[in-house]
């Protein structure tokens, strides 16, 4: 099987300031995500992380790396209005992990934060944080998983994609397909499952299993297909 990679391409679009003039008021400095973090603090994104409307900073830093290759990353934000917090991942520090994108994936107000955590020969785990009253934390995807797997391979695929649903709220459609004996014929799985702004969960709202199926019925299944986010490796 095989699909067209595009590369990453960073949300990091700069913050508005206060126009200069001797009777503008004093201009206010712009959230620094990697304020005393040190030089190995990278801005990976300035998106409305909060859902205020106004775009905040975001930073991440890799560190405590082991002889297994695997380490630990710290991502910060810093909102427009001041409010700072932060998360520790435990991640692989091959290249290829880390920050991955930011994105509007749950139904709540702001973006989530997208980082890669593994990096296979073919598979990919990645960790969503989101902005829950006043912290990060973990984005389940809609099997309750705390890492959600993407996949691409001759005899498999995996991905999510994000739409809306007929009321606007926001939907997720998750494939796997997969051809165990490796003739051709796929199994497809789709999920489909909207935002519970309720519960701030996901609800399943059917799953269809199609057996059969050739390459070309397969090729949506692979990797992400949400606004914000790069398709492929």
């Amino acid at each position: 099987m095989q699909y067209r990679i595009r590369t990453a391409v960073a949300a990091t679009a700069g913050l508005s300031m206060l126009g200069a003039g001797l009777s503008s008021p004093a201009r206010a400095a712009a959230p620094d995500a990697c304020e005393d973090a040190g030089s190995s603090c990278t801005i990976v994104s300035r998106a409305d992380v909060d859902g205020d409307g106004v775009r905040d900073s975001v930073s991440q830093v890799a560190w405590g790396g082991q002889a297994d290759g695997t380490g630990k990353i710290t991502t910060r934000v810093v909102t427009a209005d001041g409010e700072r917090m932060s998360t520790v991942t435990e991640h692989d520090l091959r290249e290829g992990a880390g920050y991955f994108g930011a994105a509007e994936i749950d139904g709540e107000d702001g973006y989530e934060i997208v980082t890669r955590t593994t990096l296979g020969a073919h598979t990919a785990h990645h960790q969503v944080l989101t902005y829950r009253d006043g912290r990060l934390t973990s984005l389940q995807d809609p099997h309750n998983r705390y890492r959600w797997i993407t996949d691409s391979s001759a005899w498999s695929a995996a991905g999510y994609e994000r739409t809306t649903t007929a009321d606007g709220d926001a939907k997720l459609l998750t494939r796997t397909a997969v051809d165990d004996d490796r003739d051709g014929d796929y199994t497809m799985t789709l999920r489909s499952s909207s935002w519970n702004t309720q519960r701030k969960t996901w609800q399943r709202l059917g799953e269809t299993t199609r057996h059969d199926l050739g390459e070309e019925e397969v090729r949506r299944a692979p990797w992400w297909r949400v606004p914000g986010l790069p398709y492929g490796v």
